[in-house]
């Protein structure tokens, strides 16, 4: 099954089932433009054997970043750079994703960030400021932003982008309750609530050709009482089938609640042997066999905690799934999908015992100092400490974000 070949409903042809899906790269210049080191990141990635490489979060606006040195989709992006990255995975389909990360912009690139609705400040080591609630005219201007960065990235080369509506970034609190109080047409029941994502998904489809991918990155909840539930999100799905979307990615949590690294996932986890298996693997499954239900003529890719070859296999078998996304495995080891689509069994990742959150910094940060080591050619490091990983990131946010942000904003008004 990994070996055999996808079509998406764009036409676009991936040659397996193993795709690499997106991870922060942090990795730009000053001005957050490409740069060599992201080509030969992926082009590392793409000789490793994925059929798909998802690229880490573009942002669509300048002055609302999700890290400090993450590239910038707007009138002011480099294609040519853009296109030499894309040029650098030779054959293997590449698309963006797209992202504006809200209320989840760290405090030291925008001092109050912003939110479908004002709302308490994402409560994790005081990183965040309160956001203020977007006015109408600025939600119509951040869906023209997703088309304006689609457009971008066909002119650069890449085959389609994805619009990420998980992980509580900008368009999560859309569909969120819990952040999404409005009850404006940006708001209230599910239909409503989706408008901004459904919104920028026709925004993208508008300004690029037939033949471009358009995806949707989506929670399948947001694992929090009073918001983004799996109810709520198989009626987005249905929504984005209406829309034509050629791909839906199924993940899960935000950054309160982060079910991406695994925490609070127990019910929707898939064990392989009826649930008495202790080692949890794919941990959306079971919403991605409502979406396929949802969905019955659109791909799905399924991403978080799949490790086996095994569960890749039967996850596919089981006709819920069409697409494994790996992402932290191919961060420790971009060679990984040759070896799986060649019979080998997995991969085991380093565990980690810090504190929740210092825990959940420390870990991501882990995996991003080893991108930028495979972007400035070197091999990965398994002896780094996380604690060392965590302190890294809030210096390194907190020097980069409060010194580049007069510049950000300068040239976000800049004509």
């Amino acid at each position: 099954m990994l070996n055999e070949s996808l079509t998406l409903p764009s036409g676009l042809v991936l040659s397996n089932r193993i795709a690499k899906a997106a991870m922060t790269e942090n990795l730009a210049d000053a001005d957050n433009q490409p740069t060599g080191r992201h080509e030969r990141l992926y082009r590392r990635w793409a000789e490793g054997g994925s059929a798909l490489l998802v690229t880490g979060n573009l942002m669509v606006e300048r002055r609302y970043l999700e890290r400090s040195r993450n590239i910038v989709a707007d009138r002011h992006l480099d294609v040519v750079r853009l296109g030499r990255m894309r040029q650098s995975a030779g054959q293997v389909p590449m698309i963006a994703q797209l992202n504006h990360p809200g209320r989840q912009t760290n405090r030291f690139i925008a001092r109050t960030p912003v939110a479908p609705s004002a709302s308490g400040a994402v409560p994790m080591m005081g990183l965040f400021g309160k956001p203020r609630a977007l006015a109408p005219d600025e939600i119509e201007a951040v869906v023209a932003a997703f088309g304006t960065a689609s457009a971008l990235c066909e002119r650069a080369g890449l085959d389609g982008v994805q619009l990420h509506a998980a992980h509580g970034y900008l368009l999560a609190q859309f569909l969120s309750p819990h952040v999404n109080r409005r009850r404006d047409e940006w708001g209230g029941d599910v239909a409503g609530r989706a408008h901004a994502l459904l919104a920028a998904v026709r925004a993208a489809r508008a300004a690029t050709g037939d033949g471009f991918t358009v995806s949707v990155k989506l929670n399948s909840s947001d694992f929090r009482h009073g918001g983004f539930t799996e109810d709520d999100a198989e009626e987005v799905v249905r929504l984005l089938v209406q829309e034509g979307v050629d791909l839906i990615e199924v993940s899960g949590g935000t950054y309160e609640s982060p079910a991406l690294f695994g925490i609070g996932v127990e019910g929707s986890a898939w064990t392989g042997d009826g649930g008495t298996n202790s080692v949890k693997e794919a941990y959306f499954a079971a919403f991605a066999r409502r979406a396929r239900r949802a969905a019955p003529g659109v791909p799905i890719m399924l991403t978080g905690g799949i490790r086996t070859r095994a569960a890749m296999e039967a996850l596919l078998a089981g006709g819920a799934v069409d697409l494994i996304g790996l992402a932290r495995p191919l961060a420790i080891d971009p060679e990984l999908p040759r070896a799986l689509l060649a019979g080998a069994d997995g991969v085991e990742l380093p565990s980690y015992t810090l504190p929740t959150v210092a825990g959940m910094a420390g870990e991501s940060e882990w995996y991003e100092t080893q991108i930028r080591r495979l972007g400035a050619g070197q091999d990965v490091d398994p002896s780094l400490r996380a604690i060392r990983a965590a302190s890294g990131f809030v210096t390194g946010e907190m020097v980069r974000g409060l010194r580049e942000q007069g510049a950000r904003r300068r040239l976000a008004d800049r004509p």
